[in-house]
């Protein structure tokens, strides 16, 4: 069999992103460290992903950030949604890329809002390694802390 390796550009250095942004969007640069190579060998397909050891060590505990709301439903109250960085980084809006985006589980729903909405959020940080996904992490047991 022969086999094909995509790699998915991604990824960008953190030097140039902590040149580019302040402080408070380095949640966002640690993410987007993250790498990810599409592996399709004949038949099988695989997403290889590698976390940085500071992403990694985030992992499971309290993380803070900060982004804007994106809906997957539309309901009165919802407990999960996506947060991107910039509304230019939403994945529903047809460019052909984007930024992280991260899934968002609320401990308690939040009432509707437009799309965009700023948010600042705290939750537990799960890392996605699944191979049959491009999804990277997920925000869980998030409260809001901007005061909303």
């Amino acid at each position: 069999m022969h086999a094909t390796i995509l790699t998915l550009a991604i990824t960008t250095s953190a030097a140039a992103w902590a040149q580019a942004t302040p402080d408070s969007d380095a949640p966002w640069r640690l993410l987007a460290e993250v790498e990810i190579e599409e592996v399709i060998d004949g038949l099988d397909w695989r997403a290889e992903k590698t976390f940085p050891d500071a992403l990694r060590a985030a992992a499971g505990q309290a993380f803070e950030i900060a982004g804007f709301f994106v809906p997957v439903t539309a309901e009165a109250y919802t407990r999960t949604f996506l947060l991107v960085q910039d509304p230019a980084d939403c994945p529903f809006c047809g460019s052909g890329g984007y930024g992280p985006v991260v899934e968002v589980h609320m401990r308690h729903p939040l009432p509707d809002m437009p799309e965009f909405s700023p948010l600042s959020l705290r939750g537990d940080l799960i890392l996605i390694d699944d191979p049959e996904t491009f999804q990277l992490y997920r925000l869980e047991d998030a409260v809001r802390i901007d005061g909303g």
